[in-house]
């Protein structure tokens, strides 16, 4: 039977040892970008341009602003563009530069009413798709590639990143839509597609917290911390309770009723559950004892 060990931080004693350089920072940037471009796609899909001009602004300002904050030298970011062939860190950035750029063609062709010819128009959207397609994955590819935290080191923490990006865009371009009235979405679709997407992701969180406890001692201990340790009212009650089962609970109501009212509320419960869940993982980043 394996003896129970603490956590620790830089206490000279045997432990996990927890990381404490990726906090709620990290987590707003990976908020944004996953939201943001989200909401982009979602956007460009439905034919919304008001959704795709936010999800661009919540990406590229809101992420952007995030990691300068976090940056101890933030002059040196452009650095960061010239390593794509090893750091998935560059590859996110040259994401959000292709999402910007051809993201920026789309809305001024939009606004001035320019149509492209069928291949040129499909060339552009693709682009489009794949700047944002890097963007709302490239964080969980980030944290997978991190050998030493078992907790991260799993191939559903890019799918869980892909999955909750796609949910906040849905929830967000429905929101969008309800207080914007000019040239909404077909709201019936994304309803069904919320619901959908709720469902996926309480598969994959249940998914990743059952491979993580049959895994790295330090991933059982994050497992616990989360289920019935000190994330356990974060996770149990938040992340899962509000951000998904409250949420599913109001996406049927509103796909039954027609009611537009607690699309607000859902949001709000989304959104949270959305920041909570990789907040909680940048929380569990813990290293196998060294004895």
């Amino acid at each position: 039977m394996q003896t129970a060990l603490p956590i620790v931080r830089k206490e000279m004693i045997v432990g996990y040892r927890l990381q404490t350089e990726w906090s709620w920072l990290i987590a707003t940037a990976f908020f944004f970008g996953k939201v943001g471009a989200g909401l982009f796609a979602v956007s460009l899909f439905m034919g919304y341009p008001l959704g795709a001009l936010v999800g661009l602004l919540i990406a590229e300002v809101g992420k952007g602003t995030a990691h300068l904050l976090y940056l101890g030298r933030p002059e040196r970011f452009w650095r960061v563009l010239f390593r794509p062939q090893t750091s998935w860190i560059s590859r996110g950035l040259w994401g959000m530069v292709a999402m910007a750029v051809f993201g920026g063609i789309y809305l001024i062709l939009s606004a001035a009413g320019v149509t492209l010819g069928t291949v040129p128009n499909g060339i552009l959207m693709a682009l489009c798709y794949a700047g944002a397609l890097v963007v709302m994955v490239y964080d969980g590819f980030v944290l997978s590639a991190s050998p030493a935290i078992p907790a991260w080191q799993s191939a559903l923490v890019p799918v869980l990143a892909l999955f909750y990006s796609l949910l906040g865009g849905v929830t967000l371009a429905t929101l969008l839509s309800t207080l914007v009235t000019s040239y909404p979405p077909d709201r019936e679709p994304a309803g069904y597609l919320e619901v959908t997407l709720i469902v996926a992701n309480l598969i994959l969180v249940a998914a990743y917290v059952m491979v993580m406890a049959d895994s790295a001692p330090a991933a059982r201990q994050a497992v616990r911390e989360m289920v019935r340790g000190s994330l356990a009212f974060l996770f149990l009650g938040g992340a899962i309770g509000v951000g998904l089962l409250l949420s599913l609970a109001l996406a049927l109501y509103i796909n039954a009723t027609g009611s537009e009212a607690p699309i607000i509320i859902l949001a709000v419960t989304d959104m949270l559950g959305h920041f909570l869940v990789f907040f909680i993982l940048l929380r569990i980043g813990l290293y196998n004892p060294v004895y």
